[in-house]
């Protein structure tokens, strides 16, 4: 059996920082195989995601992520890129931001899922808060229970989850952020973030996730996910031909 180079690289070198061919969609990157979730490659379906430690944001050293302490683990950021190809990237974000499902449905009225429906609280790190308007919360409710006969109980997640929010010019979402509720800030228990962002150009989506207590640190984590996609991408001649000339511009 042939074995992927990855593998391959593996068997021969172990745990190793030699780079790692991972595709997504038409795109091609070059990352040290140190960086992914197993510190190998991507797996044998080709999906992948890499990890770095807060705070610097840097992977952990070749085979030092199997048999980590908790420590180590609570502080490790996930990166999960995914190519787009089938609805608008552009809108990716918007459309994340609504319950799924099709309009006219009456959980689609649900304002715990309905970003358009929060209240937006005062700037906190560059990100705007959004909470869930009770008002609207309680009109909703009533809404459930007289269409179904039957009061609805939220589950505990949907109740423990806190919206961020950074916007493009244009008012276009750039970053949306939902973290579970906020605990004491201890790095073994704190809760998660679920981070998306897109990168239009590529048709890209990408997906960060972290513990809360990462959150105030979260445009760090954003560009460093950007920077490191960039940076590993291999570009053909004539793309680098082509943003040369951008720059020269």
């Amino acid at each position: 059996m042939t074995l992927d180079p990855a593998t391959a690289a593996y068997q021969k070198h172990g745990y190793n920082t030699l780079p790692v061919e991972a595709r997504l969609g038409p795109h091609v990157f070059r990352i040290p195989a140190n960086y992914f979730r197993d510190q190998i490659g991507a797996d044998f379906q080709g999906n992948w995601s890499v990890m770095v430690q807060w705070p610097d944001l840097e992977p952990l050293p070749p085979g030092k992520r199997s048999g980590q302490d908790m420590e180590t683990f609570g502080r490790q950021i996930t990166i999960s890129p995914r190519y787009i190809d089938r609805v608008p990237i552009e809108t990716r974000l918007e459309v994340a931001s609504m319950p799924p499902g099709e309009p006219g449905r009456i959980e689609y009225e649900n304002p715990r899922y309905r970003l358009d429906l929060m209240l937006p609280q005062a700037e906190w790190h560059g990100l705007t808060p959004y909470i869930v308007d009770e008002t609207l919360l309680e009109a909703y409710d009533d809404r459930y229970s007289a269409h179904y006969g039957t009061r609805r109980t939220p589950t505990r997640r949907e109740n423990h989850k806190d919206w961020f929010v950074s916007r493009n010019v244009d008012g276009s979402l750039r970053t949306l952020i939902r973290c579970d509720q906020e605990s004491e800030p201890d790095v073994y228990s704190s809760p998660v973030c679920n981070h998306d962002l897109v990168i239009p150009e590529l048709k890209i989506a990408v997906s960060i996730s972290y513990r809360r207590t990462c959150l105030p640190g979260w445009e760090n984590i954003e560009n460093r996910a950007r920077d490191l996609l960039e940076a590993s991408r291999v570009k053909s001649p004539r793309q680098n031909l082509d943003e040369s000339r951008e720059m020269d511009e």
